[in-house]
């Protein structure tokens, strides 16, 4: 009678009630199952072969296993065409918000290296079968193998056990070739998390919008008056701004009139370097610093040069005289404006300063090189808490705005010393651009350009936004140090002063989308009605712009080089020395150098006083944070292509297993063991001496057969034959 499958819980192939013959032998017709004498024996359904919680690891595992890296794909490229990740979903930004992103990876590694290790342990059982199934295996290992169909703790045993036995190439056999692949990308799925992290820097990500309540302005009993000689103290910072319109170079034209329009920029309302770099929007109220200065070629009257001493100590010149007006604007092409209001007339006499660099260090410099100062003929007495002197919508030129004259030199004291306490007579000077140009000797020239600057600072609800090019914070610009040189070209391209970088992403500084001034906005044109708390703020500032930085008295005339000498009211601090002269020398237009050094000397006030506002105003701010997001793709591309190879391969193990396996049934513990007894193992399992496993080949002394899984002839039982070596 033939043998025949039960159908009991343990699925295992039984006996027929008698015995084969014992000259049949084993066929397998892989369409119909295994056959003995001429008998087929239907093969166990793979989905009992295989087990339905084995399944569940299966396919479970690979849905998990694709969910976890769909999920960090997202994750690395979710962060949308928006810089800072402003266009991204939701999802992304409050998980990368909340810094989360190193804990995921943490947690999807662990999945997939648990996922993976479960089904490459099914795959080593499903290796196991097939190998004790299609190949052979030696009499001293096979109880290993077939075990291994039930327990194992992974691929490795397994692998090990087939490359101690390279003679019969088991090796080489797909379903081998699988195993040791699943091993070693179980092993590299170990360093997941490693690689994942490997893709990470430091960046910056826009954060939420959110509501914040900023001390912007401050009760007039708390404000205090600042002395501090601003122009001789190093500015404070250098931060970002908003500006409107942006750009600018104030070209002269046919005239020889520069103006560089109406600029308007928003100060930062933050005091503290970190909030203003990380910023990246800003809505609600904001000091404005509107300013427009206007540069042309003078005519003088009556001027000569004169010689100073300065206590026996060295020698520097000065240039005194009137100024023409009606000449100067008739030659600018513009039309004469008023000279006077009710509180002050454009200054007629002028008396400034001409300096020479000190007689020790003019070796280091060249004889080109300018020696450069601006002069304030009469200063605005402005006092704080007083009405704006001008109106954004007037001219720069005219008794609102200050008058300045920009003198660039290259004279030495040693000229100044052959004419003491005589007057040099003006010689005829040329016009170029702005500047009108006199020399005084071969090779000995002063220049003078006739600027008016327009000046306040109003209280007005502000919208800026940041655009930059990249995910960095925007750091505040530096001077930068190089012994005694100092190189201030970033702090010049913020100021839009280089004429080549002109927009505001290349800058760094915000755009401002509208600027909504307090229609209550006094001006002195207005008369004397009473201020709002935000004008009496803004006035202090610019009382100080406008008349402390100005040194309080005529004729003062501010130093901007490093080292010069002469009696000055306030020697200008080497930086603001540097941005003054290091823009000349590159643009000429002194307007540019005017406008730039006024807006660090306004920031530099700003930012000392704000330290002392205590009045709260609603404002709705967007800022940056810096978090680890993913720089680069290496990382993620690697951990992608080592878990779906693995996939893959577990899938085609399976494949294999589900073709070819006809006596298996994985995970069985009694069905493993009862295959393994046979004839051919029974000497070893009646022995009283237990041996080790790394024993037993040495303990069968040369009789280390062959073996394999099939019928017997004799029995009819599925178990260990010995296997003819050339079969």
């Amino acid at each position: 009678m033939p043998a025949t499958i039960l159908s009991n819980g343990s699925d295992s192939i039984s006996n027929g009630s008698e015995p084969a013959s014992n000259d049949s032998t084993v066929r397998q017709d892989t369409d119909t199952g295994p056959t003995i004498d001429g008998a087929s024996f239907p093969k166990i359904p793979t989905y009992r072969a295989i087990g339905t919680l084995s399944i569940l690891i299966l396919t479970g595992g690979a849905v998990i296993v694709l969910t976890a890296l769909s999920f960090l794909a997202f994750l690395w490229y979710g962060r949308g065409s928006g810089v800072g990740g402003e266009h991204a979903t939701s999802l992304w930004r409050l998980i990368m918000l909340r810094d989360s992103l190193p804990q995921i990876i943490t947690l999807a590694s662990v999945t997939m290296r648990v996922t993976i290790a479960a089904q490459t342990t099914l795959c080593t059982s499903m290796c196991a079968s097939l190998i004790l199934e299609k190949r052979r295996v030696r009499k001293s290992q096979v109880a290993q193998f077939s075990i291994a169909r039930s327990v194992n703790d992974g691929p490795w045993k397994l692998i090990f056990a087939l490359l101690r036995d390279t003679r019969v190439h088991i090796s080489w056999h797909s379903e081998s070739i699988l195993i040791m692949f699943l091993g070693l990308a179980a092993l590299g799925i170990q360093f997941t998390s490693t690689i994942l992290l490997s893709d990470l820097g430091d960046a910056t990500l826009v954060q939420f919008p959110s509501a914040v309540l900023l001390n912007l302005t401050a009760t007039v009993n708390t404000l205090t008056e600042i002395k501090t000689p601003y122009w001789s103290q190093r500015p404070r910072a250098f931060p970002s701004f908003g500006e409107s319109p942006p750009g600018y170079f104030a070209q002269p034209n046919e005239h020889g009139l520069s103006d560089t329009g109406l600029k308007r920029r928003a100060l930062l309302p933050f005091s503290d370097a970190e909030n203003r770099t990380s910023l990246r929007r800003y809505e609600g109220p904001g000091f404005v610093l509107s300013s427009r200065v206007a540069c042309m070629p003078p005519v003088f009257s009556n001027s000569q040069f004169m010689t100073e001493h300065a206590e026996n100590l060295f020698d520097y010149g000065y240039i005194e005289g009137s100024l023409q007006y009606e000449e100067t604007f008739t030659r600018a092409g513009i039309s004469p404006p008023r000279l006077c209001n009710s509180k002050r007339c454009l200054p007629t006499s002028f008396d400034c300063d001409i300096y020479v660099r000190p007689g020790d260090v003019s070796d280091r410099y060249s004889a080109e090189s300018p020696i450069n100062s601006f002069c304030f003929p009469d200063p605005i007495n402005m006092t704080a808490y007083s009405s704006s002197y001008w109106d954004l919508n007037d001219d720069p030129w005219g008794p609102e705005a200050s008058t300045i004259l920009v003198i660039s030199s290259n004279v030495n004291e040693s000229y100044w010393s052959e004419s003491p306490e005589q007057p040099i007579p003006t010689p005829n000077y040329t016009v170029n651009g702005e500047w009108s140009n006199f020399e005084l000797e071969s090779g000995y020239f002063v220049n003078i350009s006739l600027c008016f600057m327009g000046l306040n600072v109003m209280f007005s609800e502000v919208n800026l936004t940041l655009t930059v090019d990249k995910t960095t914070n925007t750091a505040e610009k530096k001077a930068i140090m190089s012994g005694l040189a100092i190189d201030t070209t970033d702090i010049q391209v913020l100021l839009g002063a280089d004429p080549s970088i002109q927009s505001p992403t290349e800058r760094g500084v915000f755009s401002i989308g509208h600027i909504e001034d307090d229609p209550n906005f006094l001006f002195i044109a207005d008369g004397n009605g009473p201020l709002s708390l935000g004008q009496n703020n803004t006035s202090v500032m610019e009382s100080y712009l406008l008349y402390m930085a100005q040194a309080q008295r005529s004729n003062a005339t501010i130093t901007a080089c490093d080292p010069c000498d002469g009696y000055t009211t306030q020697s200008a601090n080497p930086i603001y020395a540097n941005i003054f002269s290091s823009i000349l020398s590159r643009t000429n237009r002194a307007a540019v150098a005017l406008q730039s050094v006024y807006t660090v000397l306004g920031q530099t006030v700003y930012y000392d006083l704000l330290d002392k506002y205590d009045q709260p105003y609603k404002t709705n701010v967007t800022s940056s944070k810096t978090i680890k997001l993913p720089q680069q793709s290496l990382g993620l591309l690697a951990v992608i292509i080592l878990a779906t190879s693995s996939l893959v391969a577990i899938g085609a193990m399976t494949a294999l297993f589900s073709r070819h396996s006809h006596y298996t049934l994985l995970g069985e513990t009694w069905h493993t063991l009862s295959q393994v007894i046979s004839s051919e193992t029974e000497a070893i399992l009646d022995g009283k001496v237990i041996l080790p496993d790394d024993s037993m080949e040495k303990h069968f002394k040369g009789e280390d057969h062959y073996v394999k899984l099939g019928r017997s002839s004799i029995s009819g039982r599925i178990e260990v034959m010995r296997c003819d070596t050339k079969s």
